[in-house]
């Protein structure tokens, strides 16, 4: 079954330097290492020729005891970043409930974590992308599609600051 989501955009591989950058960003709250991460980003989706732009994006929502833990809602950040160096507008999406972290779990495990965990009010743009830090095997960004797509997308399109190496999942 092909995935929810139209096309998928991770330029970096979530290795070495990168994933210092992401977990300084992520775990420590450092703003700079989010900024640069947002660059290097918005850098690569000009360059992709022919994209097609989305009319929205949105963040895929934090665990909000995580995100208190952390002190930060890293994607939401992220996807605001993102959005004022793109000027496009952001659209709130919300967790149904609180998952288990998704981290060192299968695919399988992921995909069943999350499972009925979010929700857009509202009717969607047809077009819209969906933005988080690290996509590892897509079960996140795989729920919150189907949700846009209930909720009025026409497409759905997955962006990442970076991907997880295959060899990694």
């Amino acid at each position: 079954m092909p995935p929810a989501y139209t096309a998928c955009h991770a330029p970096l591989l979530y290795r070495g330097e990168v994933q210092q950058l992401v977990q300084r960003f992520k775990f420590h709250a450092d703003r700079h290492a989010g900024q640069l991460l947002v660059s290097l980003l918005a850098a690569q989706l000009r360059a992709v020729p022919d994209l097609e732009r989305p009319e929205a994006l949105l963040a895929v929502p934090a665990d909000a005891a995580r995100a208190r833990q952390r002190g930060l809602q890293h994607a939401e950040w992220l996807v605001r970043q993102l959005a004022a160096r793109l000027s496009l507008p952001v659209i709130e999406a919300r967790r149904q409930r609180q998952g288990t972290a998704q981290r060192g779990l299968s695919r399988s495990a992921r995909l069943r974590n999350m499972r009925g965990g979010f929700q857009v009010d509202g009717t969607l743009p047809r077009h819209v992308a969906l933005v988080d830090d690290v996509m590892t095997t897509g079960a996140t960004m795989e729920h919150l599609a189907r949700c846009c797509l209930r909720s009025g997308a026409d497409r759905v399109d997955a962006w990442a600051m970076a991907r997880t190496p295959a060899s990694r999942v």
